[in-house]
């Protein structure tokens, strides 16, 4: 077995290890929690490029549905629309800080009736720490981030504030951890990593729980200016608590998605990224269920 394949296996199994530890804790998440690593979505493999500037300007589509609480024959369709700018720099080849501010615009259909909600979401700051390179190509780092809070919690209509799905920020704080690696294999490269999100409590009384994330990626180039990349992303996540000690029922589990997506240079430093996240694996609590997932953008670098 080669190294490179040795690497692999270990992080894959440290991977499941660690996925079926975070698992059995009694945690609480959001219903609506996004899959995939930010970091690799705006600047892929290359995290650690000396003194690189990379602006990032992104449009996804999330989707999902449950049972309605209050009439068990009605569904909730619940659908956000994020656009978000990044940022990122790489100090030097050991150090990458990453800021992102999204907004969200968040819409829940019952029955023929909706409401919708805009804001801006949750802004979150994030640094990779580059620990060694294992040969010419590879790394693997550790990363720790923060998101404080700042986005709108407390939006109101008719003076009645918003469900909590609807409002655009969690309104409390919340903490991530993590590992990932690179590895260049035949003409393209490897990226893998696995994390945890942490949060706290709103004024409100909710709590969005801890989450595991695990993402596995695979870019090469195809033609040209186009690059092909196949992601997988899982995430597993329990129950949301609307107050200390109740949870919905209808939240939470875990979900496997196959994301396949293109990158194409436009032009120099200039990158469009197209792609989808399939969930091609469920086991989620209560009545609910999770779409397809739509994902675009930008990367300006410099």
């Amino acid at each position: 077995m080669s190294p490179s394949t040795r690497f692999v296996v270990r992080f894959v199994t440290v991977s499941l290890v660690a996925s079926a530890l975070f698992a059995a804790r009694s945690v609480e998440a959001c219903s609506l929690c996004h899959c995939g690593d930010p970091t690799y979505t705006l600047v892929g493999s290359q995290i650690f490029l000396p003194k690189a500037l990379r602006f990032g300007l992104d449009f996804d589509r999330y989707e999902k549905d449950q049972v309605s609480e209050e009439d068990p024959s009605l569904r909730e369709a619940e659908t956000e629309y994020r656009t978000t700018f990044s940022i990122g720099y790489s100090i030097h080849r050991r150090l990458t800080l990453l800021a992102r501010v999204p907004i969200a615009n968040r819409t829940i259909e019952t029955g023929g009736e909706s409401q919708s909600q805009r804001g801006f979401s949750d802004p979150e700051l994030l640094a990779h720490v580059r620990l060694g390179a294992m040969s010419a190509g590879s790394w693997f780092a550790l990363s720790a981030g923060v998101r404080p809070g700042w986005g709108e919690n407390n939006s109101a209509e008719d003076g009645e504030r918003l469900e909590e799905h609807l409002q655009p920020g969690s309104g409390a704080t919340s903490y991530s951890v993590g590992g990932s690696f690179s590895r260049l294999v035949g003409p393209g490269s490897l990226f893998g990593s696995v994390g945890g999100r942490f949060n706290g409590r709103n004024e409100a009384g909710y709590q969005y729980g801890d989450v595991f994330l695990a993402n596995l990626a695979y870019e090469r180039p195809v033609a040209g200016p186009v690059n092909a990349i196949v992601e997988a992303n899982f995430r597993d996540a329990g129950y949301d608590e609307e107050q200390p000690g109740e949870n919905d029922p209808n939240t939470g589990g875990s979900v496997l998605y196959l994301s396949p997506r293109l990158l194409v240079r436009l032009g120099r430093g200039t990158f469009f990224r197209l792609g989808v996240q399939l969930p091609i694996a469920k086991a989620l609590h209560g009545d609910q269920d999770e779409k397809v997932n739509v994902l675009s953008g930008l990367t300006f670098q410099f």
